[in-house]
């Protein structure tokens, strides 16, 4: 039987591995050929679903801390918000260089006549501020409440990468409403998880 730090390292793993499976995938698909008529837009697909799936997730560890009350989860969320970034930045890179082909004039263009595009953008930058203070040091020179609030961004950032997924979905709009329906409902029970809390 596991202890309680044993359980934690286990999860930690568990977290690192659903953070960097999707890069062995991708590499081993790529490698044979797997990806199908147009590698680079699997790629670019890949790496932003699997972004925002762990954006998700991240918002979704204060939820499961909850119902759970398992300091584990909590332990383990930096970690995932961390592969979140990263993936979703590996997704701007990989539209940047293997479907733009670091053609910055045309990048800029795209930005400007493509809501999808400055949607996707917007959620990132919101981001950043986020990875960067995801850090215990920088959270207790901040302060937890003024770290607090400017962590929520996450919701906004969620919000705005589900835009630009559904509006760059042509047909088939299963997951974008999917991806919709699990960020309303993370919202709602943080609302009013908030609400009868007193916050």
């Amino acid at each position: 039987m596991l202890d309680g730090s044993q359980r934690i390292l286990v999860f930690r793993l568990l977290v690192l591995l659903a953070g960097s499976l999707p890069a062995v995938w991708l590499a081993w698909q790529w490698f044979f050929g797997d990806l199908g008529a147009v590698p680079a837009e699997a790629v670019v697909h890949v790496t932003g679903r699997t972004g925002l799936i762990l954006l998700l997730a991240t918002i979704a560890f204060s939820p499961a801390f909850r119902f759970t009350g398992w300091v584990g989860i909590m332990i383990a969320r930096r970690q995932i918000g961390l592969w979140a970034f990263f993936w979703l930045v590996a997704h701007m890179l990989a539209w940047m260089g293997l479907d733009q082909f670091w053609d910055w004039p045309w990048i800029r263009r795209e930005m400007v006549d493509l809501p999808y595009i400055r949607y996707g953008a917007a959620a990132l930058l919101l981001l950043v501020p986020l990875a960067l203070t995801s850090f215990r040091r920088v959270q207790q020179a901040m302060g937890y409440t003024a770290w607090h609030w400017l962590h929520r961004l996450v919701y906004v950032a969620a919000a705005l990468g589900v835009t630009h997924l559904w509006i760059l979905t042509r047909a088939d709009y299963r997951m974008p409403m999917l991806f919709a329906a699990v960020l309303a409902a993370l919202t709602v029970f943080r609302m009013t998880d908030a609400l009868l809390g007193g916050k």
